[in-house]
């Protein structure tokens, strides 16, 4: 895929559903919570994004509240693109994500639909099945502490301070 002319440049609007495509490739192939927040910055204000298993996550901050919580939950996460399809005014972008849970690997595959307004991304459903990360957390004890404290899942919860990737200071 031919990367964007402002590549190294972060955009202030997505200029198309193929741009989001590589601007989401680059966010999730970086592996780290930094990269995929930057995604926050293109999301409309009225955004809303609807998954398995967790509340909405309304506007810019939703956004940047869901994915602390996976962060915080898999710190090493990282998502490959096994296919994209974009339609009217949207994107369908199939994800291979991976990372570890309690010093084990885990990857499963999500489809997120993606739709845009004036250039921000103003909403995505993501459908996926929860069951292998629910089955690697319910069977990997070391992973309890670390799964309740991110805050994943009901009851809504914040995510506790030290793993908070937003309080993260780079050493």
């Amino acid at each position: 895929m031919p990367k964007h002319p402002d590549v190294g440049r972060f955009p202030v609007r997505v200029e198309s559903p193929e741009h989001w495509i590589e601007l989401f490739a680059e966010a999730f192939e970086a592996g780290n919570f930094a990269s995929v927040a930057r995604l926050a910055e293109l999301t409309h204000p009225r955004y809303r994004a609807v998954q398995p298993q967790n509340p909405d996550a309304v506007g810019p901050e939703g956004m940047l509240n869901f994915f602390a919580r996976v962060y915080a939950l898999m710190p090493d996460l990282r998502g490959e693109i096994v296919e994209a399809h974009t339609y009217d005014n949207g994107v369908y972008i199939e994800v291979r994500l991976v990372g570890t849970i309690a010093g084990r690997p885990l990857s499963w595959i999500s489809c997120d639909r993606f739709w845009f307004d004036d250039g921000l991304v103003k909403g995505r459903v993501s459908f996926y099945d929860p069951t292998s990360l629910a089955v690697a957390v319910a069977t990997r004890p070391r992973a309890w502490g670390r799964w309740w404290q991110s805050g994943l899942g009901y009851p809504v919860r914040k995510v506790a301070a030290r793993l908070d990737p937003r309080l993260a200071t780079a050493d």
